[in-house]
């Protein structure tokens, strides 16, 4: 063959060429909604997870409520404020462990997993008002009186246990520990999946707002949102080893049979014309290739099945490992 002449280097022939090989741009939208990743989220409960959280947390919120009125005979409003999830890692960037008050719980008084906190001006401002003193210190730094601490035991008590009622399906929780000044120590692992609710409450008469927040591994709650916990039980090694093979076996795999390849100049590829011939790089006793995932791993002769092009497998190349495909090549 003969390189073409420059005469023939037209711009509808390069053209041609180009959307033959697919080198035309695809088409992207001008307009492409994005939304930033957040590393801190541990991503832990899906889109329609959270919204089954939010449908739990909203009927919890409705109990909480009943119980400030039963404590204080006065009306409140309790509402779901946020759930956000974050790793424990986190925990002192999302409440100061030195401030406020904390009520743990747990399986058992050695396992704590979770703990209700709430800030101090909120918490001796309600204990104040359950010792029917009209005229409350505001001071959060103040030290907190035995009488006061009781009543706000007795509230946050309350508080929790209505909070864990929903959520201790498999897993019987309860108070593990007498209330405590800051955060407890919980035994989180740096990189474990922590979801924090908030509730925001209001008392009616006075619309004054205060929150209660409750920290807990986001496992705890999975089996309330229907999502399968990752603490359940886990199958056997071997039986893993048998479903992720049969897994393997069944994932689709991308087996191309190369004849031969040659290689031709830009010019030579634009004078190629119907009935010409090109000279492939294999002599014609030898075998196809038989390539998966870039890798010859099998070699065949070429063969016809039922009307279909077919390769007949001879040999196996070395740990499939003979040969490697080299994309800038016309096959």
């Amino acid at each position: 063959m003969t390189a073409a002449p420059a005469s023939k280097l037209n711009r509808a022939r390069i053209q041609r060429l180009l959307q033959a090989v697919g080198s035309a741009p695809a088409d992207i939208p001008a307009d492409v909604e994005t939304t930033a990743y957040d590393w801190r989220d541990p991503h832990y409960f899906n889109e329609d997870q959270r919204n089954r959280l939010a449908a739990v947390m909203t009927q919890v919120a409705a109990v909480l409520s009943e119980r400030f009125v039963h404590f204080y005979k006065a009306e409140f409003n309790v509402t779901t404020a946020s759930i956000s999830q974050y790793y424990a890692g986190d925990l002192a960037r999302q409440i100061d462990p030195d401030r406020g008050f904390s009520l743990p719980f747990g399986p058992d008084p050695d396992q704590l997993c979770g703990f209700l906190a709430v800030g101090s001006k909120a918490a001796l401002g309600w204990a104040t008002r359950l010792l029917g003193d009209s005229e409350a210190n505001d001071d959060p730094n103040r030290a907190i009186s035995s009488l006061e601490e009781s009543l706000l035991s007795d509230l946050l008590t309350a508080l929790t246990e209505t909070f864990l009622r929903p959520i201790s399906t498999d897993q019987a929780l309860q108070i593990a520990a007498n209330l405590c000044k800051g955060c407890p120590a919980v035994p989180y692992e740096v990189t474990e999946a922590i979801v924090r609710i908030v509730f925001q409450v209001q008392q009616v008469a006075t619309e004054e707002t205060a929150e209660i927040s409750f920290i807990l591994p986001c496992h705890l709650l999975a089996p309330a949102v229907g999502k399968p916990s990752l603490t359940e039980a886990q199958p056997p090694q071997d039986q893993l080893a048998r479903l992720l093979m049969e897994h393997v076996q069944q994932m689709p795999v991308t087996v191309t049979a190369r004849l031969a390849t040659t290689r031709l100049s830009f010019a030579e590829v634009l004078d190629l014309s119907a009935d010409d011939i090109l000279l492939i790089d294999k002599p014609i006793e030898q075998p196809v290739d038989v390539i998966v995932d870039g890798r010859t791993v099998f070699y065949g002769r070429a063969a016809q099945v039922k009307g279909q092009y077919a390769v007949f497998v001879t040999d196996c190349a070395a740990d499939g490992t003979a040969k490697t495909t080299t994309a800038p090549t016309i096959n």
